[in-house]
């Protein structure tokens, strides 16, 4: 996904706000970043409560901004920073920015459903920078949104004078009308999703769960879901029944892994962008995987999901919302899990969220 790349899935008037999406991957980066569906799952959830964003007011927090993109961002009525796992104790909304430049440009900048970074060493205490910036940040703005009670109880232990704006009001991925409306969550297992993270040390987690969801629902038919490409398939491998037919010791990690996934009966599914994953999800009955905003998503359609942690990025939301966290074992006894506490967690969850998009300028 380049820079200038923002499809909007309506043509509803767009709002007059900028927001900054970690979903697109700026050209100067391409080759050593992958874009995450997941975040754009997040910036269409967003869109759903404010309204779609012009692809001329959609920009990245990964590299620093350009004077042009300044004066853009500089001009608006506010500056969205969409959510996300991006807070740690160096965050500073994009490299090289100070709270002297904030103040300097008057720079509305609102975080929207930000979340802790999730990995050990990253949130121990906040550096000077970035407690300056996140003070700066808040004098312009009534209240900032923030994703889990985790990554709430981090900034008071280390922004106590901030406390009074801070609002815990859930990942936005969740809500949506399938699952605050009532609607029952889907009982069928015709069609069954796994994402999987191919991050870090992930094999033997993502083969568990393959291989769960292989001897557990037999009779389903199975989709292996991509939401980082970080080894573009072949054609062959998305073919139903057929895998890279060379050995495995001359295949990288990943193609290993779908090759493992397709002699289990799965289809490979690469979406071409997150509006196309979403349809996706739509048509599927199950989802199990250990993507956090493809779980949120399902979740948001009422259908059931289970989450397997990769790290500790879930744990918070996994608490607000009332949902297990499994490792690959523990899955067939969370089967049963009643899916009706996600339900009133997140209408409870959702009433701070509408609060929060009322106070925000238009």
């Amino acid at each position: 996904m380049l820079l200038n790349t923002a499809a909007t899935p309506s043509t509803e008037r767009r709002n007059c706000l900028a927001v900054l999406t970690p979903y697109l991957v700026p050209r100067t980066l391409l080759g050593r970043k992958v874009v995450n569906l997941g975040d754009g799952f997040i910036l269409r959830a967003i869109e759903r409560l404010l309204g779609p964003f012009g692809a001329q007011r959609c920009f990245s927090p990964r590299v620093a901004l350009t004077p042009d993109v300044e004066s853009i961002v500089a001009d608006a009525p506010a500056v969205i920073l969409a959510g996300a796992n991006q807070l740690n104790d160096r965050y500073t909304v994009w490299p090289g920015l100070t709270a002297e430049k904030i103040r300097e440009a008057g720079l509305r900048l609102i975080p929207f459903g930000v979340g802790l970074h999730g990995e050990p060493g990253q949130t121990d205490h906040l550096s000077e920078v970035t407690r300056d910036v996140l003070t700066a940040m808040h004098e312009r703005i009534e209240f900032s949104s923030w994703r889990c009670p985790r990554t709430l109880g981090y900034l008071k232990r280390e922004l106590p004078h901030l406390a009074p704006q801070l609002l815990m009001t859930g990942c936005p991925v969740v809500y949506d009308e399938p699952l605050l409306g009532g609607t029952p969550f889907a009982r069928d297992v015709r069609k069954i999703a796994v994402t999987v993270t191919e991050r870090g040390d992930f094999w033997a987690r993502e083969a568990d769960i393959i291989d769960f969801v292989a001897s557990h629902f037999p009779r389903a038919t199975r989709y292996l879901v991509l939401h980082q490409n970080y080894s573009p398939p072949a054609r062959l491998e998305l073919l139903r029944h057929r895998w890279l037919p060379q050995p495995s010791s001359r295949l990288n990690p990943y193609q290993r892994l779908r090759q493992f996934a397709v002699k289990r009966g799965f289809r490979i599914i690469c979406p071409a962008d997150a509006d196309a994953c979403m349809s996706f999800y739509d048509a599927i009955d199950v989802h199990i995987g250990s993507r956090l905003h493809a779980h949120l998503l399902c979740l948001s359609r009422a259908k059931r999901s289970w989450l397997v942690p990769v790290d500790g990025r879930a744990a918070g939301i996994a608490e607000a919302l009332g949902f297990p966290l499994c490792q690959p074992n523990q899955l067939l006894a969370a089967l049963d899990f009643d899916f009706e506490i996600v339900r009133a967690r997140a209408g409870e969850g959702f009433s701070v969220m509408q609060h929060f998009v009322k106070t925000l300028p238009r």
